[in-house]
């Protein structure tokens, strides 16, 4: 799936997928093909563009998560999947200003969740540690030996979750709790979630890493049950996003079929699952709010060198235009900020000598940035 672990698809923000197993829906139905997909991103021009490190070391962003109007962290690193080095830094929409993180860290900065602007948590999936910035600093709130971290929601500083795997040559993971006080191993069902995404403290939807082929996960505040849908079947899933209990999305590749690196999209409106089956071929990546009420997903195109913003309206339709980055580009996760008015997208640029972190900024959401709807 991955071409170069150090350039174009870890500049995209594509960490390796665990092995979660053929996943899940029903009747597909299918949008444009790939060649109506070519808007410009000429009206998402880059903001900003770093080098962390040595010149031969691929720079990159992987998240990016809003605190306030116009400011947000961004997160990634050098070199992620080898020996790396961990950046946090904030940003005001023209502006950069790197924050100080503990010594002697290593692991690429992967997932982060913000409850408020003085309580950020941040995770490194090889790294396997997560970070707490408590208005002043970041300190190491914990460390596993062994497995990789793919997922982190933090509901707020006394309820924070840390989801990952176990893959060959990293050791056993799982899932881990935060209550404000002390770390503990979740058991039962909630052992074995690769990603999930919370509305409430009761009511957390989640993507399954254990044997359920077809299922998602939901958790009430107590427990966590499992969830049929044929809504994920033959997905392999890579992200998910819970608006509201009538509102949940999951994007992933179909799996078990030659042409198994098509996007997929599963939409839950509170009574019914849509599956939207693409004829792109894209590897999926992120999941965001969206301008007037859907969805944002980014993804890497497989036949092109270049990143790529998706929508989805509210009613689960995916448009067939998108906003297509430049070659050698990767954009790896996007936030609406600005009451809805800009779009902040993360990602990075290869050089000849390795790759460079980007920030590409657009003012006009609701204009440029945003593809037509054809419902």
């Amino acid at each position: 799936m991955l071409r170069t672990l150090a350039t174009t698809a870890v500049l995209a923000g594509i960490v390796p997928v665990a092995a979660l197993g053929p996943l899940a829906p029903a009747p597909a139905r299918p949008v444009p093909a790939r060649s109506t997909l070519a808007r410009s991103a000429s009206a998402f021009p880059m903001a900003a563009r770093h080098h962390f490190g040595q010149p031969g070391n691929a720079s990159g962003y992987a998240v990016i998560v809003a605190t306030g109007r116009r400011r947000a962290w961004v997160f990634g690193g050098t070199n992620p999947g080898g020996q790396s080095a961990p950046v946090a830094e904030l940003w005001n929409g023209k502006l950069a200003v790197p924050s100080a993180l503990p010594a002697r860290l290593s692991g690429f900065i992967s997932d982060a969740s913000a409850p408020s602007a003085d309580d950020i948590w941040a995770a490194s999936e090889y790294g396997r540690y997560v970070l707490h910035w408590d208005g002043k600093r970041w300190h190491v709130a914990k460390r596993w030996r062994g497995g990789l971290i793919t997922g982190l929601t933090a509901i707020d500083a006394r309820d924070v979750w840390v989801f990952g795997t176990t893959a060959t040559g990293f050791g056993v993971m799982g899932t881990w709790h935060f209550n404000g006080q002390s770390w503990t191993a979740v058991r039962g069902l909630g052992h074995s979630i690769y990603r999930a995404s919370a509305i409430s403290r009761r009511d957390i939807w989640a993507i399954s890493a254990g044997r359920q082929t077809d299922s998602l996960l939901r958790f009430n505040g107590r427990s966590w049950r499992l969830l049929r849908t044929h809504a994920l079947k033959n997905m392999r899933p890579r992200d998910i996003l819970a608006l509201s209990d009538r509102d949940v999305w999951v994007v992933g590749n179909l799996a078990g079929r030659s042409d198994s690196d098509r996007l997929l999209l599963a939409h839950w409106n509170g009574r019914t699952w849509t599956t939207i089956e693409s004829q792109m071929e894209a590897w999926a990546g992120r999941l965001a709010r969206g301008p007037r009420g859907g969805v944002l997903i980014t993804a890497t195109p497989v036949a092109a060198d270049a990143g790529l913003i998706l929508q989805a309206s509210p009613s689960g339709r995916l448009s067939g235009t998108g906003i297509r980055f430049g070659a050698g580009s990767g954009v790896s996760d996007v936030v609406l900020v600005d009451g809805g008015r800009s779009l902040w997208a993360t990602g990075g640029l290869l050089t000849r000598l390795g790759g460079d972190a980007a920030i590409w900024v657009s003012h006009v959401a609701a204009g440029a940035a945003r593809p037509d709807y054809d419902d």
